[in-house]
């Protein structure tokens, strides 16, 4: 604890100068929490709020949140002790989890009971190892679910691969790995996708891809174009392992049941003549 704070029983509020870096420890029913800051922290005891100033850092578990200004709100428990319910962070936001998951933002909100956390203004971008997710409107994460929700031009990409998830909101849901750390499984898309990979760039209205197995499926009003070749269909099957595309038509409407494509390309890395699919392990045909 710090000794300045006695002070709040005859202020009611207290800042603390930045002599050194200031620390508040608090204890809660299930996890303590602390609470540092460079410049200065304030005790707004009728509030029942604190006040970080100046690279402000909370800490609870693994989960660490920095900011230039961090508000925390507390509660008093029955046992008189007392816990923060709910933390805003405003300014360079940058919330971690252990060693593998950050995210950054303008500002940000984080409701303890929920274990939710929102995240807006410029910059919003959550990190999940190789993977990287953004948006323009704001970012949520609900840690009791594992759950990971970007609006607004949401884009999902991996590093060093030549893919991109496009959508007006893109899900991510987090399993544990064979390690038991955690990671980006599957990513639901809502919304104007579009994946691009490589060989081929698909388009519709919703869309499913899982990470593992690096298989996606997009569903409604599917286009699929590759070169100067395009098909439209009910839904795509994309394997990005294999390199292998596939678009197909709901059974009993009509139409061929699928279209395979496989990549194809001439002699000089261009796509190969309609009609003249490359053979695998084969050079395709020259014009």
């Amino acid at each position: 604890m710090i000794r300045p704070l006695i002070l709040a029983v005859l202020l009611g509020v207290v800042a603390v100068p930045a002599l050194a870096q200031q620390q508040l420890q608090l204890g809660g029913k299930d996890e303590p929490s602390e609470i540092q800051a460079d410049d200065a922290l304030e005790w707004h005891q009728n509030e029942k709020t604190y006040i970080a100033r100046g690279n402000a850092v909370y800490k609870r578990g693994e989960l660490t949140v920095k900011a230039d200004v961090l508000t925390a709100h507390y509660r008093e428990l029955p046992d008189k002790s007392t816990e923060i319910f709910l933390a805003i962070a405003d300014g360079n936001v940058l919330i971690t989890r252990g060693d593998t998951t950050s995210a950054t933002g303008g500002k940000g909100v984080y409701e303890l009971d929920a274990q939710t956390f929102t995240l807006t203004g410029g910059n919003l971008k959550f990190v999940n190892n190789d993977d990287v997710i953004t948006a323009t409107d704001s970012m949520v994460y609900r840690q009791a679910e594992d759950v990971a929700i970007a609006r607004g031009n949401a884009t999902a990409t991996r590093a060093k691969e030549e893919r991109t998830l496009r959508a007006d909101t893109l899900t991510g849901h987090f399993a544990p790995n064979e390690k038991g750390d955690k990671e980006l499984s599957v990513v639901d898309a809502d919304g104007n996708v579009k994946l691009t990979t490589a060989t081929d760039v698909v388009t519709g209205r919703t869309g499913r891809y899982d990470v593992k197995t690096q298989f996606a499926t997009i569903t409604d009003d599917v286009r699929m174009t590759r070169g100067g070749n395009q098909l439209n269909g009910d839904y795509a099957e994309v394997d990005m392992a294999s390199g292998v595309s596939k678009l197909l038509t709901k059974p009993g409407q009509g139409g061929r049941a699928r279209a395979l494509l496989v990549p194809e390309q001439n002699n000089q890395g261009q796509p190969g003549l309609p009609g003249q699919p490359a053979v695998p392990g084969q050079p395709a045909p020259k014009k």
